[in-house]
């Protein structure tokens, strides 16, 4: 069974600067694939483009980003955060627009700094990644952070994956972890009526 906990970081003040820094990467990710599929759909409708290229998937947008903007000079920043972190943000991006396609949401609006809430997705990759201790966590590309509440996560559980999110000026990380159910869930005695 998966579990979901969140928890208050304590980080130091270099990896406050490197969750600011991709976070900010993510956010102009996130922008800059709105950007680029209005500018398609606009296109599309001026009668420049068909049909079929009138939206960029993610996977075809990070293809992009990989290998026509982060060569540039100028956008060598983007590689400061780390490249799952990138991919999940173009992803939400997609999701966002499908969803808006769908008719299940409004159309997606572009992430503001410190209004809109953006947050850095770290898989489990390896087996150094995500190793949990009764004070700290150690989360790819930040490495050991100290946790504001001690033991509330068990220790040496097994993470799939985890997100680091910023809400007014205090750091947070979601971790889902594979948890043995012991529990029996049904009731040990009969339950008592009034």
């Amino acid at each position: 069974m998966q579990r979901a906990y969140k928890v208050e970081l304590k980080p130091t003040k270099e990896q406050i600067q490197k969750i600011k820094q991709s976070l900010g990467v993510c956010r102009w990710l996130y922008n800059a694939y709105l950007a680029k599929n209005q500018s398609l759909y606009q296109d599309f409708k001026d009668g420049k483009l068909d049909k079929k290229k009138a939206f960029m998937s993610a996977y075809d947008f990070d293809k992009h980003i990989n290998n026509e903007v982060k060569v540039l000079d100028g956008y060598k920043w983007i590689n400061e955060c780390g490249s799952k972190a990138r991919k999940k943000a173009i992803c939400n991006a997609e999701l966002s627009f499908k969803k808006f396609f769908k008719g299940e949401a409004q159309f997606p609006k572009f992430k503001k700094k410190d209004k809109s809430k953006v947050g850095l997705y770290f898989p489990k990759n390896n087996k150094t990644d995500w190793k949990i201790e009764r004070h700290r966590v150690n989360i790819p590309t930040l490495k050991w952070v100290r946790l504001k509440e001690f033991g509330y996560i068990k220790t040496h559980s097994k993470v799939i994956n985890g997100t680091v999110t910023e809400q007014a000026g205090r750091y947070y990380v979601s971790i889902v972890c594979e948890v043995n159910e012991t529990q029996n869930n049904k009731p040990k005695s009969e339950p008592l009526g009034i």
